[in-house]
């Protein structure tokens, strides 16, 4: 899916399954039939006193998608972009439809706020599981169809608002205060980068329970490429190496990576020393969820080389061996692989920005 595509998926389940909560309003109308109606524009007035969870909003965006490439869904940040009517428009193609969220729902009568200091509200909004159909063009449907891989516009109402989408959302920060609450209470030993407590051992915070858990593992500021190896990110190592990358001795190695943080970007530098950067032969990607893939040659590390007429036959071998590799590691969290830059320098270092 392009970016166009997610822009009109946002657009379609946004406009189409939710509607305004007007009081004398039967049946009710979503937002884009509303608009194709020509209906008047209604009031503060004429809005009920309901409020619709965030998280379920959440939840019905990743049902209706339940079956699309992941390449037509949009990571909870960009998500939360939309429904505040802040989503940047494509970098590198022209932009079909740029309304929002607050296009339809604008926020002076759908405020969004907390719910009794708890969980995130949309106010005086109606889900719509049985969309109309008459009003819509057939293109459209056509191509809701076909990005989502449903035969049918109808959702199961208790199923779409309840789904497990996988994603951290609104239902994790009242268990992530429970656990801040709870680790600071058991003795911390020290404060991280934001002022949160760690300490000796802390309970899940996934879980509702306050059972513990494992103890914290702190790595050091210089991790060595075994350390990297061992520590797992939602059972991934933090950095993947294949092939000739991961059977170098000593010496230069490739696949050392540092990371960088910045308020809207993160700054990766990759060490590739001796690795061949023939358009052909070098690839690196940036996936939306952060994840960063590069795949190359490398060109040392022969056992025996010809120059200047003479044979040499290596003493040693530190350099990576001939051959294919690749190198993979995430990002601290979702980016826009769109807005991504790269430069590969003549040191052979390998350094790229991408957008949060």
């Amino acid at each position: 899916a392009s970016t166009n595509d997610q822009r009109f998926l946002l657009v379609f389940i946004f406009g189409a399954y939710f509607g305004p909560d007007l009081r004398n309003e039967v049946p009710r109308k979503s937002a884009l039939q509303r608009i194709a109606h020509r209906l008047p524009i209604y009031t503060s007035d004429d809005l009920g006193g309901s409020v619709f969870k965030l998280s379920e909003m959440e939840s019905i965006y990743y049902y209706a998608l339940r079956h699309s490439h992941p390449s037509a869904r949009v990571k909870l940040q960009s998500l939360y972009k939309f429904l505040q009517g802040h989503l940047a428009p494509p970098v590198r193609e022209a932009l079909e439809d740029d309304r929002q969220f607050t296009t339809f729902f604008p926020p002076h009568l759908h405020r969004q706020s907390r719910y009794k200091g708890t969980y995130k509200v949309v106010e005086s909004m109606v889900f719509i599981n049985e969309p109309e159909l008459s009003y819509m063009k057939l293109e459209d449907i056509e191509r809701f169809k076909r990005l989502t891989g449903l035969g049918d516009l109808t959702m199961d109402r208790d199923l779409a608002r309840s789904f497990q989408h996988g994603q951290r959302n609104d239902r994790d920060e009242e268990r992530q205060a429970r656990f801040y609450a709870l680790a600071e209470a058991r003795g911390p030993l020290g404060v991280d980068q934001d002022g949160r407590p760690l300490p000796h051992v802390l309970p899940d915070p996934n879980l509702d329970s306050q059972m513990p858990a494992a103890a914290m593992l702190l790595i050091p500021s210089l991790p060595t490429v075994e350390q990297w190896n061992r520590i797992v990110d939602a059972a991934r190592p933090s950095i993947v190496l294949t092939g000739t990358a991961a059977a170098r001795q000593s010496g230069p190695l490739v696949g050392l990576v540092d990371i960088g943080v910045a308020d809207d970007a993160y700054l990766f530098r990759a060490a590739l020393p001796g690795v061949k950067k023939d358009e052909g032969d070098f690839n690196c990607e940036v996936e939306c969820d952060g994840k960063v893939t590069i795949k190359g040659m490398t060109t040392t590390g022969e056992s025996r080389i010809f120059r200047t007429n003479r044979m040499f036959h290596m003493q040693t071998q530190y350099l990576c061996p001939p051959g294919p590799f690749s190198v993979s590691f995430n990002l601290p969290g979702p980016v826009e692989p769109n807005q991504f830059t790269g430069t590969f320098g003549s040191d052979g270092v390998l350094e790229g920005i991408v957008m949060k």
